[in-house]
């Protein structure tokens, strides 16, 4: 039997207030991953920064022409962005060259991860009224202005990691191809774009709260569901990027997504360990399909208290590899994360959080031996 390729990857925001030292930490443990392993490294958001550092106020920073000002009530979209808004942008600005910096040595792909179009359209104010995913044309222009912007934002990244290589020594990505190895020092054009959807269940069962909270808005039907994120997706597909969508352990949400994903090479991030009967089952088909899969099921690292028993990483490996046993698929790749919510930790916390999620994968490949 072929064994899976086994994979770590790191969350998408981190505890503390230092973008440089956030990414060392970070790369310290993906960009080296131990034997057998693949390391996933990312883009990292500080949200404990403040608001203009939330992951809603950067995935806005990045849309092309849809200015936004932060308001008593959240987010909405006007004429003229606000100094919030220009403040995350040069943040984030700010935070990608931190991570060209911290990767300077290290050729391999990067994450990036932001907002997905449909829980930045239900997390997005209209500029009168109501939610942005209330409003269809609203909705549609959100969704075409991240992918523009994403695409832009890959761009800069590469970029970015271009200027750290050359000042490393090294040759850019840009002329790698000629006369040499495109992996010889330059950083890799294809990386993973990780769109977070964690309201997608809200949208399609109508559990959106209106502007004052006493109704909900409509439900979308799945077919717009699935066609804004596939736009989304072509975008990266075109600018070499994988996507992944990280969503909750929701059966109807992965039915609805699965099959754009995987016509499109991508995936899905899930807790895998949260999923019912009937998600399970919906997840194993999809990977039948093709579907990719990130398994977010580590648990963070917890200040040591008396009579505590420290995380196992065998028992998390083995939970983990007979729930995919009994669902009778197991993915071509295993990939391990952190649960979310790693930014609510300490930075020694989000590092011992990591160095788990790596131990797990080494305990994955025991299992499989």
């Amino acid at each position: 039997m072929t064994h899976p390729t086994l994979a770590v990857a790191g969350p998408a925001a981190w505890p503390g207030q230092d973008a440089l030292a956030a990414h060392r930490s970070s790369l310290d443990v993906l960009a080296d991953p131990p034997s057998g392993l693949v390391g996933a490294p990312g883009l990292l958001a500080l949200p404990g920064r403040g608001p203009w550092a939330s992951p809603l106020a950067r995935t806005l920073a990045l849309c092309e022409a849809m200015p936004a000002a932060l308001e008593p009530h959240g987010w909405r979209l006007g004429t003229t962005a606000d100094g919030t808004l220009r403040r995350a942008g040069r943040t984030l600005t700010g935070d990608v060259e931190a991570l060209a910096l911290a990767a300077a040595g290290y050729a391999g792909p990067i994450e990036l991860p932001v907002l997905g179009p449909l829980s930045l359209a239900a997390a997005t104010w209209l500029p009168v009224g109501e939610r942005v995913v209330s409003d269809d044309v609203a909705r549609a222009d959100l969704a075409a202005s991240l992918a523009l912007g994403l695409s832009r934002h890959v761009a800069a990244v590469t970029a970015a990691r271009d200027l750290g290589v050359v000042l490393d020594g090294a040759v850019p990505s840009g002329e790698a191809a000629v006369g040499g190895d495109a992996d010889s020092g330059a950083a890799s054009r294809t990386g993973t774009v990780v769109l977070h959807e964690p309201m997608l269940t809200e949208v399609l069962q109508g559990a959106v709260p209106t502007f004052s909270g006493m109704s909900r808005l409509r439900a979308l039907e799945a077919g717009v569901v699935a066609s804004t994120i596939r736009e989304v997706a072509e975008a990266m597909l075109a600018a070499g990027q994988v996507v992944v969508l990280a969503v909750p352990p929701d059966a109807r949400v992965i039915d609805v997504v699965g099959p754009v994903l995987a016509a499109a090479g991508g995936g899905v991030q899930v807790d895998v360990m949260a999923l019912d009967r009937r998600g399970m089952e919906a997840l194993a088909q999809q990977v039948e399909n093709g579907l990719g899969v990130r398994c977010a099921v580590v648990p963070h690292a917890a200040p040591p208290q008396a009579g505590d028993v420290p995380a196992d990483p065998a028992r998390i490996a083995t939970e983990l590899l007979q729930r995919w046993r009994w669902s009778g698929v197991v993915p071509p790749r295993l990939t391990v994360l952190p649960r979310s919510g790693v930014a609510s930790l300490t930075p020694a916390r989000a590092r011992e959080t990591l160095t788990l999620a790596a131990r797990c994968s080494v305990a994955l490949g025991d299992a499989l031996a």
